[in-house]
């Protein structure tokens, strides 16, 4: 068979699901317990609730726990689960749900609707809804602490490998900091959400982002300052790596797009670059939405098939670009507006 039959095929169905299900308004789900924004703490159970109980054809809402910028596509689903509510629970479709013990800072809340054994998820009609809350421990935080040897020694610095199989100029590292709270839970403070901020001594040796992403800009010593919770911590970095001038790349993941739901969508980094002229390596992520199987996310152009959605919803994916020479760019986004 063909793949332009089986292409057909598949926008045959879409187009089936859409005169069926598409003018229904019982079909839309929307998260309305717990609101937008809202600020919970972890290890507690809340209410989560859905505006539609008469859902036709849904046995089950599955309800995920992500992290803001976690990558969906690399992330087992199942390891995000965190609560199955069925037409029987309380309300329906909905329950009580565990804010994960380690989490802290911004999480997404994502509910996915499964007909009939088939997840939506994996198939190709996606009824789900997102939204975005705020978690914060309740604990004090006690200690400020990094995950890597210390002093963090980089390029020659480490004396563990070659030095041209590792550690370039324009090179990123993601700081891995954590915090101990006195509710005896360690949990991640690297990004931003969390309540982090971040200096550098000198900024012409190690440059760091509000994320806790450390870029390579040149050789010597440095010291990093973290702050948290009125806590404070110090890491000396060390940099010995080839000071041949070397610009890190830009990613460019494109423009937003507003595409129908069983369109072949492409998003395009033909316009990310390298200042210095070299070629890329390309590396795609979902950030947003339910997931989809997307073609190629090693390449400048990754695609997929937008899936049958009962209203109209926002995906989103970041791009990073590495050069010829391991320096990296910082991840930019773009998003995909699907409707029915």
């Amino acid at each position: 068979m063909s793949r332009a039959w089986v292409s057909l095929k598949t926008v045959g169905f879409l187009t089936i699901l859409a005169i069926m299900f598409g003018p229904q308004p019982a079909w839309s789900l929307s998260i309305i317990e717990p609101k937008e924004s809202s600020v919970h703490q972890s290890g507690d159970h809340i209410s989560v609730a859905l505006a539609s109980k008469d859902l036709p054809g849904v046995t089950k809402v599955n309800y995920y726990w992500y992290g803001e910028f976690d990558d969906m596509l690399r992330v087992l689903v199942e390891e995000k689960l965190a609560l199955v509510a069925t037409a029987k629970s309380t309300p329906p479709f909905g329950g009580n749900i565990l804010v994960p013990k380690e989490a802290i800072g911004s999480y997404r809340l994502l509910a996915v609707a499964e007909q009939g054994g088939r997840q939506s998820q994996h198939e190709s009609l996606a009824i789900f809804d997102e939204i975005l809350i705020q978690i914060e421990p309740n604990a004090e935080l006690l200690e400020i602490d990094f995950q890597t040897d210390k002093p963090l020694r980089l390029g020659r610095a480490s004396g563990t490998r070659v030095y041209d199989q590792v550690d370039f100029l324009g090179k990123t590292v993601e700081l891995p900091v954590i915090g101990r709270f006195s509710d005896g839970i360690t949990r991640s403070l690297r990004g931003q959400a969390t309540g982090t901020t971040y200096q550098s001594a000198n900024d012409k040796i190690i440059s760091v982002n509000q994320n806790g992403v450390l870029r390579l800009v040149g050789n010597g010593e440095t010291v990093l300052t973290v702050n948290n919770r009125n806590q404070e911590a110090t890491l000396k970095i060390l940099v010995e790596v080839n000071d041949e001038p070397n610009h890190p790349p830009v990613s460019d993941p494109g423009t937003k797009q507003t595409v129908s739901s069983g369109t072949r969508v492409t998003l395009n980094g033909l316009a990310s670059y390298d200042p210095d002229g070299g070629s890329l390596q390309y590396h795609w992520e979902q950030v947003r939405g339910s997931k989809v199987p997307l073609l190629d996310p090693y390449s400048a152009q990754a695609k997929f098939l937008a899936p049958f959605v009962v209203e109209e919803r926002i995906f989103r994916f970041t791009l990073r670009v590495t050069d010829i020479r391991g320096a990296d760019s910082l991840p930019s986004s773009v998003e995909v507006i699907i409707t029915p």
